[in-house]
């Protein structure tokens, strides 16, 4: 598979998970899915944007993600790594995107 397609069918995945993560939050199916599974997903996504930003990627707007879910995100992957405010104010700075 090259890598035109193969992105095509990242693509085509994300936006059919998109679909059932949204039915899965109105009927509770995301409530029922194993921790783990959740997990996965966040670190899945992690790797993307973390290359998808070396090429220009820009990042979620307040239309793709809350601000609850913005920092309940950066909260977890923070402890995750034993990082503290310091160390992603660091980070911030640094940061183009």
């Amino acid at each position: 598979m090259s890598p035109s397609e193969r992105a095509a069918r990242i693509a085509a995945l994300v936006d059919d998970l998109g679909g059932e993560v949204d039915a899965g939050l109105g009927d509770g199916a995301i409530a029922a899915l194993d921790p783990d599974v959740a997990r996965r997903l966040v670190a899945v996504a992690a790797r993307t944007y973390a290359v998808a930003t070396e090429e220009g990627a820009h990042p979620p707007t307040g239309t793709d993600v809350t601000p609850t879910e913005a920092v309940v995100l950066a909260t977890a992957a923070l402890r995750a790594h034993d990082l503290n405010p310091f160390d992603l104010a660091l980070w911030f700075s640094r940061s183009t995107s």
